[in-house]
């Protein structure tokens, strides 16, 4: 039960992480266009 706990958590931290570095990169592109080769 623990395992599967930690592993919910993992999975929900990785999606959170992931989530935020979209939004961050959808932030960031637009406004450094020197950045898209």
């Amino acid at each position: 039960m623990f395992a599967s706990t930690t592993a919910q958590n993992l999975f929900a931290a990785a999606i959170s992480v992931t989530t935020s570095l979209v939004l961050f990169a959808y932030a960031v592109i637009p406004a450094s266009p020197n950045l898209i080769v």
